[in-house]
């Protein structure tokens, strides 16, 4: 009776410690969202650089990139933890099989953004970060404005890797 009260509450916290995570995922990418670059999804390939205001930012804060990449890494490990959790305890064999998956995802989607982002930077660009989505590709290139060329350049590195459709890869720059 205490062992099946016990797991019935590590279950409990452990689906409210899942739900937290995908909170916080969810309010991360809306976040990155809200503050990244606007583009106009009608016209492919559209340079964009970053506002004025958030040179102030860069100015009192330490590297945009190094800081993306540790909250990038910390959130992942995170999530991580909970998938395997859930599959080395659910009885339910679906979840464990969809925890499963999404763990594979997570690996596979990690190692297409760090092959892009070294592809991009072997082209001659100090810095870059990818964020793979399910519908998209997103990338910020360290600079304070990018050419047309260079542009399509990190265009056509993206869509190589990851084989996603021109239209469905933003690109932005920052400084």
């Amino acid at each position: 009776m205490i062992v099946t009260v016990a797991r019935a509450v590590r279950t409990r916290i452990l689906l409210f410690f899942a739900a937290f995570v995908v909170m916080v995922l969810c309010i991360g990418g809306w976040l990155f969202t809200q503050h990244s670059s606007t583009m106009d999804r009608s016209k492919a390939l559209q340079v964009t650089t970053t506002a004025p205001h958030d040179a102030l930012e860069l100015a009192a804060s330490p590297d945009f990139f190094i800081e993306y990449r540790l909250e990038r890494d910390k959130v992942r490990s995170e999530r991580s933890d909970v998938l395997r959790e859930i599959i080395k305890n659910s009885k339910n064999y679906n979840a464990r099989l969809k925890a499963q998956d999404t763990v594979l995802k997570m690996v596979q989607d990690k190692q297409r953004e760090l092959e892009i982002e070294n592809m991009i930077k072997s082209r001659g660009f100090s810095d870059a970060l990818v964020f793979i989505r399910d519908d998209s590709i997103s990338a910020v290139v360290k600079g304070a404005t990018l050419s047309r060329d260079e542009v399509l350049k990190v265009a056509e590195i993206i869509h190589q890797v990851a084989g996603v459709k021109v239209e469905d890869i933003n690109i932005s720059a920052k400084p």
